[in-house]
């Protein structure tokens, strides 16, 4: 059954997947090939910065940059691959709660749920249209120099890749396979992301509806109600739990990259004078900022509306209820101070704070290479 690709909540980021073969029923072959020019083309990147690695510095940060680019690429297609079966399970228990609200919630909660699949689907035009814009000027930069350029700059030891015909080849391949190859395998996962993120602030809303319509009834159905309510946040906190395990080690990834990708564009930015690197030096660093931004502004939100939580049973008239309901009130206000945070690998917690430190390290380790090269 694959009814979670219909959620208008995802737009047509999981029929991407789906239709690539990344999630769902798909063979190994078509896996393979999909992931042949993105590997091949690494590989020869690998080369080139070893090769150049002593000529123009400059040259070599922007080139450092793309590898980079490419790995966080790739480590996305693994991951989903690897993950295929909890992917699936993930957007099929999210498509059952998406009906369960829009069919059993509060009439106020199901127009925020209306909203929310508005909003996703405004962010996903959005970051298609921004990466698509970026495609589109990667297909002009070869072409702003007067020796050949390749929009990702190989290298491969047994020819020459610039030499007639192994050039237009290459470049062919980056254009028509490489590039869509890339948009195709990189939005659609930071959309899926930042859609159940955004979904998961809407649970948690849920979640103190809930306890707020939690009212002086009978004593048997309040502690009814409330451990209904126990029930919803744990599984709210599995919700969590799942979306960490598919997103933590590309987290970890991206911070990582994020941070030296960051330090290097800066530090190229620096010493570059002509205005064909400069365009795509601050293209680049413009959609590394937004993309890690607007995630860790995303997970930050989902982490503060968990803490809302105990406010809400704490609103409840527990006082008027019998030992047990003041104890499932006592556990669930406990459970609820730990806030719901998505980290990164596991360590570094999805936060706007964590967010501003790690700008403030990049453009640390960019003043001490600023310093260096002036030595």
């Amino acid at each position: 059954m694959q009814n979670y690709k219909n959620l208008p909540l995802y737009s047509i980021n999981v029929k991407i997947f789906l239709q690539l073969g990344l999630i769902g029923p798909s063979t190994r072959a078509k896996q393979i090939l999909l992931a042949f020019v993105p590997v091949t083309t690494y590989l020869g990147q690998i080369i080139n910065l070893y090769k150049t690695w002593s000529d123009d510095i400059g040259e070599t940060g922007l080139n450092f940059y793309m590898l980079a680019l490419v790995t966080h690429c790739l480590v996305r297609f693994f991951m989903v691959v690897r993950n295929n079966e909890r992917f699936v399970q993930f957007l099929q228990c999210i498509d059952l709660w998406y009906k369960d609200i829009e069919l059993n919630s509060d009439p106020e909660v199901v127009r925020m749920l209306q909203d929310v699949t508005t909003h996703t689907q405004k962010l996903t035009r959005i970051g298609f249209y921004t990466i698509l814009t970026g495609g589109l000027c990667s297909y002009i930069f070869p072409f702003l120099f007067e020796e050949r350029k390749f929009i990702l700059d190989i290298h491969y030891i047994f020819f020459d890749a610039k030499q007639t015909p192994f050039y237009e080849f290459f470049l062919v391949l980056q254009i028509v396979v490489l590039v869509p190859v890339f948009i195709v395998i990189y939005l659609p996962f930071t959309n899926i992301l930042l859609t159940s993120l955004k979904f998961g602030e809407l649970i948690l809303m849920d979640m103190c509806t809930k306890l707020k319509n939690i009212n002086n009834q009978d004593e048997a159905t309040q502690l009814r109600e409330f451990k209904e309510c126990i029930s919803y946040h744990e599984k709210i906190i599995t919700f969590r739990d799942d979306l960490e395990y598919l997103v933590s080690i590309d987290g970890f990834f991206h911070v990582t990259l994020f941070g030296l990708m960051l330090c290097m564009l800066l530090f190229f930015l620096s010493l570059i004078h002509t205005l064909q690197l400069l365009l795509p030096a601050v293209a680049y660093i413009t959609f590394n900022s937004y993309v890690i931004g607007i995630t860790y502004y995303y997970a930050d939100n989902f982490s503060h509306e968990s803490l809302k939580v105990a406010y809400a049973a704490y609103d409840t008239p527990w006082y008027e209820g019998n030992p047990e309901l003041r104890k499932c009130v006592q556990i669930m206000i406990a459970r609820s101070h730990k806030p719901l945070e998505i980290k990164a690998g596991g360590l570094l917690p999805m936060t706007l704070e964590n967010f501003q430190a790690i700008l403030r390290i990049s453009y640390s380790y960019f003043s001490m290479l600023q310093g260096f090269s002036q030595k």
